[in-house]
Order: structure tokens, then sequence, then C-alpha cells
């Protein structure tokens, strides 16, 4: 694993429940009421995200409340917050937030089975730097080799995985469209990491 350093997000009572409850809601999987079992996962994708905030400080403030504050778009399907298992800040540097094997709401039908990392960055004022491609592809690398990782995506290619037998989402007209962490981003790391034989949507 790259240099990182532990910064992990509060994990409360509130945030189990809120978990179990999400999943309830949109998996097709039967899901337990058990925190113990429900909350924790076999990683097999690897979304990659851009934060779209300036700073990592701000990202981590966002992501540490166990319910979703603001963006209407997604309070109907749940109260559970977003969050991720790692930003990379601009420089490169790695903060983990959460262990990987814990179900996280990142990526729509995705959520059970995939590890995601934040970039810092990615507006016009702050964009994404070759430091963080260098960050993401070594972190890639190092949980290639730890779990059955299958598949590598960007949040926006997010449509083309419904298709994928990874992707569960119960509600149909659950669906947003991003356009993070960009399509230039997504072809520098996948060039770094091409020899995993990784997969892309389809």
């Amino acid at each position: 694993m790259p240099p990182l350093v532990e910064h992990l997000l509060p994990w409360t009572a509130e945030r189990d429940a809120l978990t179990v409850a999400y999943l309830r809601a949109h998996r097709t999987a039967p899901v337990t009421g058990d925190p113990a079992v429900d909350t924790h996962m076999v990683p097999r994708a690897i979304v990659l995200h851009w934060t779209a905030g300036p700073t990592a400080s701000s990202a981590w403030s966002t992501f540490a409340p166990a319910r979703l504050s603001g963006r209407a778009e997604l309070q109907g399907a749940g109260a559970l917050n977003v969050g991720a298992h790692y930003l990379v800040d601009q420089d490169g540097s790695i903060q983990r937030l959460v262990p990987d094997d814990r179900v996280v709401r990142h990526c729509i039908g995705l959520n059970h089975v995939a590890i995601g990392i934040e970039n810092v960055g990615g507006a016009a004022a702050h964009p994404l730097t070759d430091a963080q491609v260098a960050a993401d592809v070594a972190l890639i690398r190092a949980l290639a080799a730890r779990y059955p990782i299958e598949v590598l995506l960007g949040h926006l290619e997010l449509r083309r995985m419904e298709s994928s037998p990874l992707f569960e989402e119960r509600d149909p007209n659950y669906r947003t469209s991003k356009p993070d962490p960009g399509a230039d981003f997504m072809m520098k790391v996948r060039a770094g990491v091409v020899d995993l034989g990784l997969g892309a949507p389809g």
C-alpha cells in the first residue's frame, strides 16, 4: 500500500443503521438487518471521483456526518450521507477515511462491492493533478493485489455498468449523471495500470 494517513470518518450506530436502511431500499440481494453483516463487503470494483471542492479538509467535513445534508437529488433515496474510502489530495497524499471492506454510499448500484477514491478538486479553479494520477495508480495497484478487483471505472462511466452483474439497484428511477473525474484523468490512470487487466464499463 502506498504511504497514507489514517483519518477515519466517525462510524456510529446511527451510520450503521442508515447504511442498513439504504441497502435494504436499494439492493436486489437480501439484506439481513445485522450491521455486522450488511455493512461489510468484498471489494470487486474501484470507482474514481472528484470532490469539486478545493481542500481535503472540506471534503472530510462533508463526509463526516452520518446523515446527508443538502443534495436534493439524493435525499429521496435515503438519509445516509455520501462518503469514500480514500481521499487523494492535490499533492498526491492519501488519506484513508473508511476501512476497505466497509460499505460507503458513493456510487449508485455499486456501493455493496466498490471502493471509492475521491480526488480533491476537479473544478476549473482546482484541476486534478499529475500527482493525483500517480497516487491513484499506486493505490489501485495495492488494492488490486489485495482484493478480487474486476472493474475500474470513473463515476462518469456508471451508467455503462447497469448491465453488469455487479450492479444492483431496485429503483429504476434512481440514477444520476456525473462528469467526475473526467475522461482525461481516467485515460491517464488506466494507462498506469493497463498491465493489471482490469475491466472497464461496457
